[in-house]
């Protein structure tokens, strides 16, 4: 019950957005829209007096196509079947002379006719409607279209269903129109200057009148009151071609109710008025908030509809939301790597302490993931109910101890990608990435998604096998290039910190070579063969310009995990012709390489170091690795300032 509840008070928290069109970054975004109330795609707006006589026809343009019409549980859950809606509709259904214009289907003209005048004749009747079903009953809607020149007939006084005639001198309708068939149009009206799909008098008094015409009352399960209550739950959940439903009880044969129940009704009884504000509100959370992936969606949101982070996002995602992002596609500053750093760092704290004063302790917040294992059905994988203090505690702990130095790379509509340094966390897709290759398939990508969701809104533990897969993808990542495999490594530090700080209780943010830990001691090993042969290769093609080969360290990398002293010994010999070409950087490769292997023992007669032998390596190589590598660089960069 609980995710109903929390979208229907969403949707009472948020009555001031019904019927508004939402676009962010141009995108058109689902509407929260009025109880019995769809959205449909309309080409044309025909307007009338108040007396309902007509005066003209404007051709909408794309950006004001959609259009809050009036529905009933079976118009919007129509697809072949002729059902119409209750005022806006196809010409079929609204136009007396579709047939003498051409019209290739059933006229539903009379149907649609006595559904309109049920509406007129009850007292719910709005006087604007009631001008709008004047003008229709006269059967005249076509040849009025016909001879305002909206639409064209061809040679026999039938509509044009494909323009044939010159591209330049193509009438705006057919521009409108996927397949140029005039006689898919929909039209809505305006009655003496205002638009009845805006006016929320029009909304409210058809569904009022719509409510009237139920007469099964039972109680809702959700406000705890007899009302009326829904015989079918609206689907379009995900989007607009979603046909799966949340709530479905047509399996009366088989096992959905069957030994516990004698009907649907005793086993969930809600409100109309309740299911239509409830799935008004998760379409519209859904499309503001979402993150979808293939069938699978995920969604936190609060019930007053509360500024939430980018659960799924990296830090810089976090830290510089996509609509606060410049435009232009340049860096958020033009600086050095370390002031680019402190800088998103300083907005992602910004960001947490904006986050924080809207969701506080009181706050209620719902993380759900959706996903449909066939067409028509919609199951929830995943549900919680957090406070706000307690999802922000969990996402700045995600934040702060899964992270290590990325780059984030933007791309702008024109010019080259940017790449921006920070240090934070890996985002769910480059962490799925990580562990199972770019290519990764959507059921895998999505139970990734799903696996990682817990440690991040409720402070849960890392899995273990999704840490070692990544480890063992760099270990094997001789095929990658040098730039994908320095990002692959960073994501694997930040996910084996974050595993040992959360899962372990240890924290090797801060480890050195003072450390005793045999796995982290070979990774500096083989960080500095590494770097020696790199080195010496970059050196020889200073001049010819030639991509640098992988390394040997990087070839042997995998049997290195493995057997490591063996591989280590094979690795020096294979290094040794590379030293020469060191010239004066030679000494300080030397020094830092013996001093690593100092540590080492070949029994254990000593305490003091460790095992130098063949037993296997675990993650920790890879920390290991890192830091070498990483104090290569701050070494080098500080002998150079002496030097100057």
């Amino acid at each position: 019950m609980g995710w109903i509840e929390r979208c229907f008070e969403t949707y009472e928290n948020n009555l001031a957005q019904v019927g508004k069109p939402a676009v962010i970054n141009g995108w058109e975004k689902p509407m929260l829209l009025p109880v019995a109330h769809t959205t449909q795609k309309v080409q044309l707006e025909l307007s009338l007096t108040d007396e309902g006589e007509y005066i003209s026809t404007e051709v909408l343009t794309k950006d004001d196509m959609t259009t809050v019409i009036p529905c009933t549980e079976e118009s919007s859950a129509r697809t072949s079947g002729p059902v119409p809606h209750p005022l806006v509709d196809k010409l079929q259904y609204i136009a007396g002379d579709y047939r003498q214009f051409g019209g290739p289907k059933k006229s539903m003209w009379k149907k649609y006719l006595k559904q309109l005048r049920d509406w007129c004749q009850s007292p719910y009747a709005h006087p604007k409607v009631l001008a709008v079903l004047t003008y229709l009953e006269q059967g005249k809607l076509i040849q009025d279209l016909v001879q305002d020149h909206i639409l064209f007939c061809d040679n026999a006084g039938r509509l044009l269903t494909k323009w044939n005639g010159d591209k330049e001198t193509e009438p705006p309708i057919f521009k409108l129109l996927l397949n140029g068939d005039q006689f898919e149009i929909f039209v809505r009206f305006r009655v003496g200057g205002d638009a009845l799909a805006k006016d929320a008098a029009v909304w409210e008094s058809y569904t009022r009148y719509y409510e009237s015409q139920m007469d099964q009352t039972d109680y809702c399960f959700v406000q705890g009151k007899p009302m009326i209550v829904s015989q079918l739950s609206p689907y379009k959940i995900r989007n607009a071609g979603d046909r799966a439903k949340l709530i479905s009880s047509n399996d009366s044969a088989n096992f959905t109710y069957r030994g516990r129940f004698e009907t649907s009704q005793q086993a969930f009884s809600i409100g109309y008025e309740t299911t239509q504000k409830a799935h008004s509100a998760l379409r519209w959370l859904i499309g503001l908030q979402g993150v979808q992936t293939g069938d699978q969606t995920i969604l936190v949101w609060g019930t007053k509809n509360e500024r939430m982070p980018k659960i799924t996002g990296n830090t810089y995602q976090v830290a510089v939301p996509e609509e606060d992002d410049d435009l232009g596609g340049a860096p958020i500053i033009q600086s050095e790597k370390e002031d680019t750093e402190g800088e998103i760092a300083r907005r992602f704290n910004e960001a947490v302490l904006g986050f924080r004063l809207e969701l506080t302790i009181t706050s209620k917040v719902t993380v759900m993931v959706l996903d449909s294992a066939t067409p028509g059905r919609l199951s929830i994988r995943y549900y919680r109910e957090l406070d706000g203090s307690q999802l922000m505690d969990s996402v700045q702990d995600w934040h702060h101890h899964f992270a290590w130095d990325m780059v984030y790379w933007k791309y702008p509509k024109k010019g080259k990608a940017i790449p921006i340094s920070y240090h934070g966390a890996p985002s769910f897709s480059e962490i799925a990435k990580a562990a199972y290759g770019d290519n990764v398939d959507d059921k895998l990508r999505q139970q990734t998604y799903e696996r990682l969701l817990p440690c991040v809104t409720e402070g849960k533990p890392l899995p273990r096998d999704l840490m070692v897969a990544i480890v063992n993808r760099v270990a094997a990542g001789v095929s990658l290039s040098y730039s994908e495999r320095q990002k692959l490594r960073n994501i694997a530090c930040a996910m084996i910190t974050g595993y040992h700080y959360r899962n372990l209780k240890e924290d090797i943010s801060t480890m050195s070579t003072k450390q005793d830990q045999r796995s982290y001691l070979f990774g500096r090993v083989l960080a500095c063969l590494d770097q020696v042969e790199r080195v010496a290769l970059r050196l020889a093609n200073a001049n010819t310009g030639e991509n640098i080969r992988p390394t040997n360290a990087q070839r042997l990398e995998f049997a290195f995990t493995k057997k490591p002293a063996k591989t280590t010994m094979l690795l020096k010999e294979k290094v040794a012709p590379y030293w020469e070409r060191l010239g004066k950087s030679r000494g300080f490769y030397e020094k830092v390489l013996n001093d690593l292997l100092v540590n080492f023992t070949a029994d254990d007669s000593q305490e003091d170091k460790v095992l130098f032998d063949n037993t296997p390596l675990n993650e920790m190589y890879i920390l290991g690795y890192a830091h070498q590598i990483k104090d290569f660089y701050t070494k080098r960069s500080e002998e150079s300032q002496n030097e100057e």
